[in-house]
Parts: C-alpha cells; sequence; structure tokens
C-alpha cells in the first residue's frame, strides 16, 4: 500500500482528501443536529479537503486515461493527420496545464496574507493544492503523450 502510494501520490492525496471530506461532513451534521454545539470549522475544513479531492483526483485522472476524449471526426482522418491532431491536442492539453499550473502558483503565492474565515489558515492551503496537482497532471500527460502511438481504429 506505501509502494502505491509513492507511485501514485496524487491518489494518495485524493484518497486522504476524500476520508477527510467525509469526516468533517459527518462531524458538522453531528454536531448541527444532535448536540447543541454546531462544530463551525467542519464546513471549511470539508471544503478545502473537497478542493484537494478535485485537482488531486483530476491528476490521477491522467494516470488512468480516464479524462474523456471524443475523437468521432479524429479517427476517420488519414493515418498521418490522425497522428498529427493527436499531438496538436497533446500539446494544447500541455500548454493550458503550463498555465493553469502559473496562474494557481500566482493566486497561490498572493493569498498568503488572506487567511480563511474560521481556522484563519493562509488561503494559500485552498489554492497550493492547484499548482502542485496540475505540475502532478503535467508530468503524466506529457510522460503519456500519444504521439508515439499509431492511429486508432474505430470499433465496430
Amino acid at each position: 500500500m506505501m509502494r502505491h502510494a509513492l507511485r501514485h501520490p496524487d491518489e494518495a492525496v485524493a484518497k486522504l482528501a476524500l476520508l477527510v471530506t467525509v469526516l468533517a461532513v459527518t462531524w458538522g451534521v453531528i454536531t448541527r443536529y444532535i448536540t447543541a454545539q454546531p462544530a463551525v470549522w467542519a464546513s471549511e475544513v470539508a471544503a478545502i479537503a473537497f478542493a484537494w479531492l478535485t485537482f488531486f483526483g483530476a491528476s490521477a485522472c491522467f494516470a488512468h486515461h480516464a479524462h474523456p476524449s471524443i475523437d468521432m471526426l479524429v479517427i476517420r482522418f488519414p493515418d498521418r493527420l490522425q497522428r498529427a491532431t493527436r499531438l496538436a491536442v497533446d500539446l494544447l492539453v500541455a500548454a493550458f496545464l503550463a498555465y493553469f499550473a502559473w496562474i494557481g502558483l500566482s493566486f497561490s503565492i498572493s493569498a498568503w496574507d488572506n487567511p480563511t474565515a474560521v481556522l484563519r489558515v493562509p488561503m494559500t492551503v485552498v489554492y497550493g493544492p492547484i499548482t502542485l496537482a496540475t505540475v502532478m497532471a503535467l508530468v503524466r500527460h506529457l510522460a503519456a503523450m500519444r504521439r508515439v502511438r499509431g492511429p486508432e481504429r474505430a470499433m465496430a
């Protein structure tokens, strides 16, 4: 299990964030409806953990090729045009991820002095995963770029 977490840190972080989200929401519901003292921090922790889950989960999807792809037009192209189109799409995705990581870094740096409402931790804790997970996704995407593969054929 530890070996898998080290090989797939984005999946490990996403799983942990899911666990934290579920526990925080559960605790928030219990304290709100069963006790007389609601845990005001629970919704903020759940929101932060959900942000981490979203970005690290998206990064993990790159490893499993789980993001959707609609290629019903591309598979009808000649082989060379298919390869060129797939390479162009891969490069466009890589450029988007690089830009998104840059924007995330910019938000993270500028949010350092801006604390969250309840826990008073820097908003960088919320924006930080954008950069880290997007860089991880970019690395995974570049490693798996399809330009070396040949054309794919439509399944009848």
